[in-house]
């Protein structure tokens, strides 16, 4: 159904969007403190001080809005494909690198409830998030795809290694980072070396260098 159209059928207007709105809001900060499997649809209709009517006029489960908020996000992780579409040359890798990994660290500190069940749910291959994973991740698999490429063109990569594999790993190595961020951290580690490392092995898996 278009975004613009209820479950009605009917055209949201501007009151619509904010009852909308409201609900995403809801659903958001009930995903701050609980799982999504304790979430029900009166609850999220109750912190958005809405009947659970309200709700369906838009959503028909929990997952919808969550799935939603992931779209949304989306739109935040674009610009960081900016870093790897820059100049990686000698030392500038590893810069170019550790700022794509801050900057997925500060995407998941403030989406990490909404892409957990993302990468979840698309693992279980439910088509929406999976959907939802691969538009928000492809601009990103696109220019390692492209770096790796030139760097396996060149020699710098042993001749059985698929560019198109590796951007995928590479982009699942800075996601896992970021999702267990606060986990690694635990072992006495310091930030620094978790990012610094994490370059190391990103500008490594590129570039072959």
């Amino acid at each position: 159904m278009p975004a613009n159209l209820n479950k009605l059928g009917h055209r949201i207007g501007a009151r619509g969007g904010k009852t909308r709105d409201a609900i995403l809001e809801a659903t958001k900060s009930l995903l701050q403190r609980r799982h999504l499997g304790e979430i029900r649809v009166a609850d999220v209709a109750a912190e958005a001080g809405l009947s659970p009517t309200n709700f369906y006029t838009y959503y028909k489960t929990v997952e919808e809005p969550v799935l939603a908020l992931c779209e949304l996000a989306s739109n935040d992780f674009q610009p960081l494909a900016r870093h790897l579409d820059g100049d990686w040359s000698g030392e500038q890798a590893f810069v170019a690198a550790r700022a794509y990994i801050v900057g997925v660290l500060d995407f998941w500190h403030e989406h990490g409830p909404m892409l957990r069940i993302e990468h979840m749910l698309a693992d279980k291959g439910e088509a929406g998030f999976v959907e939802s994973r691969v538009k928000r991740l492809r601009r990103v698999h696109l220019a390692l795809e492209r770096r790796i490429a030139q760097a396996h063109a060149t020699g710098y990569h042993a001749k059985g290694l698929d560019p198109r594999l590796t951007s995928y790993e590479v982009a699942s190595l800075v996601e896992g980072m970021a999702a267990g961020f606060e986990l690694l951290k635990r072992g006495d580690t310091a930030p620094d070396t978790i990012l610094d490392t994490t370059a190391h092995i990103v500008v490594k898996l590129v570039t072959g260098r």
